[in-house]
């Protein structure tokens, strides 16, 4: 069965509360269950970084509800590709809150990484994460 992988950043609306966070995670974690999507969500305070995977039509249809939702804006995908096997297959979403910080954010993230994850995964969401902090959103 082949799978479809996306990776995209935001940034947080500047209104976004501790309780708007937990609401997206809740959120994600019971939609994502029911369309058989599973990923990883990172948030460093002030942006996002997710990288979801699961069928072409149900990823498809979670960028589009990702683009009309108003706790955050500036989407810009990042990487998208074709799988095999799922890298998060007993996440339906993990949320990771991160330091700001360069150094320290790549480290909080690669001690929460399944040990099965696919290098080419582990390198991208490593880099990406290492990256938050220097990531220029788009306007």
């Amino acid at each position: 069965m082949h799978l479809k992988t996306l990776t995209y950043t935001s940034r947080a609306s500047l209104d976004l509360s501790a309780q708007d966070l937990a609401a997206i995670h809740d959120t994600a974690r019971h939609l994502n269950a029911l369309d058989g999507i599973t990923g990883l969500l990172i948030f460093d305070g002030v942006r996002f970084l997710q990288i979801v995977e699961g069928s072409e039509e149900a990823v498809d249809s979670l960028v589009d509800r990702l683009r009309a939702d108003p706790r955050h804006g500036g989407i810009e995908l990042r990487d998208e590709r074709r799988v095999e096997a799922r890298s998060f297959p007993d996440w339906s979403m993990e949320l990771v809150r991160v330091s700001a910080g360069y150094l320290s954010a790549r480290g909080e993230v690669e001690t929460i990484l399944p040990p099965h994850v696919t290098a080419p995964v582990r390198d991208l969401v490593l880099t990406m994460s290492t990256g938050m902090a220097m990531l220029r959103m788009p306007d």
